[in-house]
Formats: structure tokens, C-alpha cells, sequence
């Protein structure tokens, strides 16, 4: 039997598709149209009239043992009435706001209890979907993290892959992988010749999804896929030689924190940190990027750290033609078409591109001008489909 917390967020969940749904009248489209704006990608969500509306509204049926207080602030204004909340949306105090500040207004929220456990980032995209918005631009309002900062932000729209490579039996895991073969020259000319360590005899590439949690909120690591490539020769491995993402079931939350070690000149340090909520998870974060020892070794409650000699870089996912692909935040349709084994010119599918994003749980499609471009430099949240004949 699901747990009491469980079950309110399933009907609260439910309850909120319903609403989006209900929301749409007939008489409004019900799909995404790209909307020219400049240079600027406007995407108008289905149930909204035009690119030029300036407020959004939508309601939750709230579930039995509804929430003690209201999420309230500049642009998000809700109110409960009759057991349902009316939310609207100020569009142009949404896009004054912060990098970030969506993401961290839910987890707050969810930490007083006006969310219920684990909604958050459910809510937050209801509040996207409700106004027209550039993709880029809700992204910012999700997104806190770059590398200036010092972390990624992690969640089901990522994929994580681990590079790692396989060292002889016996050999320590502190061995040089490169080392200095021999250093010539003369004057200002110096030439370093390098050579691979005899114990390094090869690589480990494994793929990692954040998959949703069954029993909390949250997301939890699964591995999807290793390939080993030893002496030149690729195969496939039922698991990678070592999990790097182990958690404790009651962390959900997770961020990749890059840290510069003094000890090395120019070294950084990949650390995994995770928590059982938003508002826990940014606390640790700040801990961590502040005091060096606060996780010098992987803890499950609170932290992977990396060894140095493996590389994990985070990834979006998207589907191109039925199969996942993986790219760089940030991207957009055109690399997407490129990835995914398009023409060069990805401008060339415009005649039988689709693009779908997701709207209330679902895929809805993205309608636009096939004339222009425009939508192939649309920007990529994660979780949209992509094809072409």
C-alpha cells in the first residue's frame, strides 16, 4: 500500500493535469505555436489565445488534507477557494526574476507546505505553461547553475556519462595515466614527449538516468548502458565496474559541483551532491563549495565525490526519429537534427519536421511558419520528440 504522503501527491498531481487540461477551453488552440519575436523564440502554450497575453491562470483541484498556506509572490499570485487553487501568472514579473528563482520559489513553498512533498518541479512547469515564454528563457528561471557558479543542476531531463578507464589488475588507482617520456630541445623551443601508462589498458564509457522515485519525491540514478573498449576492441558490459551515484533511498535531489583543488594546479573535482529536498539540497550545496572538507569522501546521505581520474559530464535528453539522443544543454532543434543523422543543412526537413514538447504529462505539437527557420533554432528543455520522413 503507497504511503499516505504518496497517495496526496498522486491526486494532487492528477488533480493538476486535470485542471491544465480543463483549462484549455475548446475554442483556444491546444498546441504550441512559435510565435516571431525579433530574435526571440515566443512559444504560445496550448489553451493560451496569443503571443501579447500578459497573465496566466490555471487551477488545481487541491486533494483531501489540502495545503496550510498559499504560494504567494511578485509574479505568482494563488488563492484557495472551494477546495481548488487559482494561480495566475504575471508574465513580465516572471521574466524580472532571477536565474533560478522559479526552481528555488517551489522549494521553498514545498518546504512550508503549500506544495505537497516532491511537487515542486511539477508545479513550477504548470507556471511555464501558462504564459508565452522563449524556451531559453524558462530555462534561466529553472536554472541557477554554470560553471561560474560551480554546479549543474540534475534532473530526469539528464543523462550522466561516466568515462573511466581500466587499469591492469593490481595496479593502485592513484597511478600517473600519462606519463613523461622524454624532454628535448634548446633556447625557448622545448619539446615534452608523452606516453600512456603501461597499467592503463583501457576505457569504460557508462550512460546514468535520474528515473522518478516510486516511494518519495525525487529522482533516483539507474544505469542504462556500459561499453568497454579494451586494446581497440568496443563491447558491451552488463553493468559499469563501478556505480559512482550511490545514494541513501531517502535522497532525491542532486546537483554535479565542480570544485578547484589547491593541491593540484589546475585539478578540479567532480562531487555529486544530493538531498531529500530543493531547500536541504541548496543548503549543502553552498556548504560544500564553501568548506573543502565538508566532503572529502563519497557519503550516501550526502555526497559522491568523483575520482579524479574519471570524467562525468551531464547531458539533455531528447528523442530524434524514435531514438534517445544526447546533447549539450543549452542546444536546440537544428543540433538535435544534426545529432540524429539529419543533412547538414538541417533547414532541408523543414517541409516534414515535427516537433513535439511536453504540455501536462503529454507531448503536444509545436506549429510553425515551415517557410522560415525559425524553429530550428528553437532551444531544448528535455523531453521533446523530434522527426522528420
Amino acid at each position: 500500500m503507497a504511503s499516505p504522503r504518496r497517495t496526496f501527491l498522486r491526486e494532487y498531481l492528477l488533480a493538476t493535469a486535470i485542471a491544465a487540461g480543463s483549462a484549455c477551453a475548446p475554442h483556444l488552440p491546444q498546441t504550441y505555436r512559435l510565435a516571431p519575436d525579433g530574435n526571440a523564440h515566443i512559444l504560445v502554450p496550448p489553451g493560451v489565445a496569443t503571443a501579447e497575453v500578459k497573465q496566466g491562470v490555471f487551477t488545481v483541484t487541491l486533494a483531501k488534507g489540502k495545503p496550510p498556506c498559499t504560494p504567494t509572490a511578485d509574479a505568482i499570485h494563488a488563492q484557495q477557494r472551494s477546495g481548488k487553487l487559482r494561480v495566475e501568472v504575471a508574465h513580465d514579473a516572471l521574466l524580472q526574476q532571477p536565474a533560478g528563482w522559479l526552481r528555488q520559489w517551489v522549494a521553498e513553498a514545498e518546504a512550508r507546505g503549500c506544495i505537497p512533498p516532491g511537487a515542486g518541479m511539477e508545479f513550477a512547469t504548470r507556471i511555464l505553461e501558462s504564459v508565452p515564454l522563449d524556451p531559453s528563457a524558462g530555462y534561466r528561471l529553472l536554472h541557477a547553475d554554470n560553471i561560474r557558479e560551480g554546479f549543474v543542476e540534475l534532473g530526469p531531463e539528464n543523462r550522466l556519462q561516466a568515462t573511466a578507464p581500466i587499469m591492469k589488475s593490481g595496479a593502485s588507482v592513484d597511478t600517473p595515466l600519462v606519463e613523461i617520456a622524454s624532454v628535448s630541445g634548446s633556447g625557448n623551443n622545448v619539446n615534452v614527449d608523452l606516453k600512456t601508462s603501461s597499467s592503463l589498458i583501457g576505457v569504460e564509457t557508462s550512460w546514468y538516468a535520474l528515473q522518478p522515485k516510486t516511494d518519495g519525491p525525487g529522482a533516483k540514478f539507474v544505469a542504462l548502458s556500459a561499453e568497454r573498449k579494451i586494446e581497440g576492441r568496443a563491447e558491451p558490459a552488463a553493468a559499469p565496474l563501478q556505480n559512482y551515484f550511490q545514494f541513501t533511498p531517502q535522497i532525491g535531489f542532486y546537483r554535479l559541483l565542480y570544485k578547484s583543488d589547491s593541491t593540484s594546479q589546475g585539478a578540479v573535482t567532480e562531487i555529486v551532491v544530493g538531498a531529500p529536498d530543493r531547500v536541504e539540497l541548496d543548503r549543502r550545496t553552498k556548504l560544500i563549495l564553501a568548506d573543502p572538507n565538508a566532503c572529502k569522501v563519497s557519503d550516501p546521505a550526502l555526497c559522491s565525490v568523483i575520482p579524479r581520474h574519471v570524467a562525468v559530464n551531464p547531458y539533455l535528453a531528447v528523442t530524434v526519429n524514435g531514438q534517445e539522443i544526447r546533447l549539450d544543454n543549452g542546444k536546440t532543434v537544428r543540433a538535435a537534427i544534426t545529432a540524429g543523422g539529419g543533412p547538414r543543412r538541417a533547414e532541408e526537413v523543414l517541409p516534414s519536421l515535427s516537433v513535439l514538447k511536453p504540455y501536462g504529462g503529454k507531448l503536444v505539437p509545436v506549429e510553425f511558419d515551415r517557410s522560415q527557420p525559425t524553429i530550428i533554432d528553437l532551444a531544448l528543455l528535455g523531453g521533446e520528440s523530434i522527426t522528420w520522413k
